[in-house]
């Protein structure tokens, strides 16, 4: 189908072409405006614009591989730095020897001045004025209150909330001809991948619904496509809007881009496989930097939601085969517009994320199937022979799942025991009690939840060890206190304790080493199994001075020492 702007009688629309001097008269009452201005350009030429442009785009006939650059000026005098003209790389591309930029943001310029480097024959310079200021139309975050009803399949994905044409002020006169007769009919067909996009435009974009309304002027009017080439795209900060128009929609009712029965309209993004796929654009040029993680987390619920709600893989690589030219090929399910087509979209930055983006897609499509599963800590124990050991079951379920689950357990080793406390239950304790008979070994044990005909297993394992050795008899030896100080001709005493270990039962005999000239030492009891007294009793004569005593127990053919000290003094 030829597809071809409608009069300007049907539109709250101003498309002006000058080939030098004209009359131009704005429509007061039209909500955008729209205005090109073309003139050859051979190396760089300065282009007046009797507007002052919000958006920006150019278009030439010529070569198709030149590079251009533009900046813009306000006042004629003073320009902004030039910057690249990227392609409006959706649809065709380069069609009838026209060649499409992307929109670029002007801020309210009136002259822009092109660099090319080679002769063209006609540039145009497509010049939109927005003449809604952002506080005039509702904002995204108001449009996103006034659509919030998302839709919810019945495998548990969610929806996210979509912006509606109208939310972001599309100017729906502008898909029909002064006949009233629509120039792109919406048709559909069932989705089978979803291809994602970069628009090109500006990063950072301070009114990213002003730049959906220029790309849609720019599709519909003067690429002659009747709407805009997305089924949706997506700002930076998130928010998801409709693209292509589908149907309409009961109030409340989020924006699919689907009819009733679930197949997708089509749109215009990647030449040759438009129909049966979802055309996905990210606000902003993606070549050197990644898009913000809120474009990309919206993106992934997004195509979540249309994967789980069609049967696509996201990980697959699937046969796609055009339901309208019967042509077939091969290619991830999720994929880049370069995938498909000689172009940098969707930005190398980003291009390069694209596997991550399919992992977690499948990642939210699992987490919203109906089910649960089984984790266990710790992942091993280890216990001897008559010992247990205890593992934390948890049951996590998904999707709304809501059934008891019993818990099971398989591979308990002979002569042990196994229970859960409580079963069934979402948290459970399992204990595992061994016997003397149980054979010492490594067991994997196999927890199992079961719902059903539903089954998840996780493992743990068990480590069964003979118990130590019994030990040897034994007994150690301790006095109190550490230090005593008497004077010459004074008696110290002595706290003396026997702490046999292993069974031992021998009375200890105590002795002394260490005793100054002329002192002497007593035990009480002695031999002793528990407690004894020493006494150390001095002379007017002893000589003063500080002694270590050895404190010696001797039984059963085991001899254990501690030490004390004394100090004797004159008085």
């Amino acid at each position: 189908m030829t597809l071809r702007p409608p009069p300007l009688s049907r539109r709250l629309l101003l498309l002006v072409v000058l080939f030098g001097a004209a009359a131009w008269t704005p429509n007061a009452f039209a909500a955008d405006l729209m205005v090109s201005v073309s003139r050859p350009v051979v190396h760089v030429r300065t282009i007046k614009l009797p507007l002052s442009a919000t958006n920006v785009a150019v278009h030439w006939r010529g070569s198709a591989s030149a590079r251009l650059r533009i900046a813009f000026s306000r006042d004629g005098h003073r320009f902004g730095r030039p910057r690249h003209v990227l392609l409006d790389e959706v649809g065709e591309g380069t069609r009838l020897g026209e060649t499409y930029g992307a929109v670029m943001p002007a801020n309210g310029a009136r002259l822009v001045r092109i660099w090319s480097d080679r002769r063209l024959r006609r540039v145009t310079v497509v010049a939109f004025l927005d003449r809604r200021p952002p506080s005039a139309w509702p904002r995204p975050q108001s449009a996103l209150r006034l659509n919030t009803a998302a839709t919810t399949i019945s495998s548990g994905v969610v929806q996210p909330s979509v912006i509606s044409r109208s939310g972001w002020g599309a100017d729906e006169s502008l898909r029909f001809d002064a006949s009233g007769k629509e120039i792109w009919p919406p048709a559909f067909y069932p989705i089978q991948k979803v291809i994602v996009h970069h628009t090109a435009t500006q990063n950072n974009d301070p009114d990213p619904a002003a730049t959906i309304r220029s790309i849609y002027q720019y599709h519909a009017v003067t690429q002659g496509w009747g709407d805009i080439g997305y089924n949706f795209v997506i700002d930076e900060s998130g928010r998801i809007y409709e693209g292509r128009y589908s149907r309409p929609y009961a109030p409340g009712e989020s924006p699919t881009g689907e009819d009733s029965s679930g197949n997708g309209v089509t749109a215009a993004h990647t030449q040759g496989y438009n129909s049966g796929t979802v055309g996905i654009a990210l606000l902003g040029t993606l070549t050197n930097q990644d898009a913000t993680p809120a474009a990309r987390n919206a993106l992934e619920r997004l195509i979540a939601w249309i994967d789980d709600s069609h049967g696509i893989d996201p990980q697959g690589s699937a046969l796609y085969t055009n339901p309208v030219s019967g042509t077939q090929a091969t290619f991830p399910n999720i994929a880049g517009h370069r995938d498909l087509a000689a172009t940098e979209c969707p930005g190398g930055a980003f291009y390069a994320t694209l596997p991550t983006i399919r992992s977690d897609v499948a990642a939210l499509m699992a987490a919203a199937q109906p089910g649960f599963s089984v984790a266990a800590a710790p992942s091993s124990q280890n216990v001897v022979q008559s010992g247990s050991a205890d593992y934390s079951v948890t049951v996590s379920r998904t999707g709304g799942f809501s059934d008891p689950v019993n818990l099971s357990v398989a591979g308990v080793p002979a002569g042990a025991t196994a229970t859960f406390a409580p079963n069934p239950a979402d948290s459970s304790t399992l204990t595992v009690a061994t016997s003397p008979t149980t054979p010492v070994a490594t067991y994997p044990l196999t927890i199992t939840g079961t719902a059903g005909a539903t089954t998840h297993s996780t493992s743990v394992t068990l480590v069964v060890n003979q118990p130590p050795p019994p030990p040897s008899p034994d007994f150690s030896i301790a006095a109190a206190p550490a230090s005593q100080s008497i004077p010459r001709g004074g008696t110290a005493s002595y706290a003396i304790s026997i702490a046999p270990s292993g069974g031992f039962t021998d009375a200890v005999t105590l002795s002394i080493s260490g005793l100054p000239i002329g002192a002497t030492a007593a035990f009480s009891p002695n031999p002793t199994s528990t407690t004894s007294t020493l006494s150390v009793r001095t002379t007017t004569t002893t000589k003063t001075g500080t002694y270590t005593l050895s404190i010696f127990g001797t039984a059963a053919g085991l001899t254990r020492t501690t030490a004390v000290t004394l100090q004797v003094r004159r008085k």
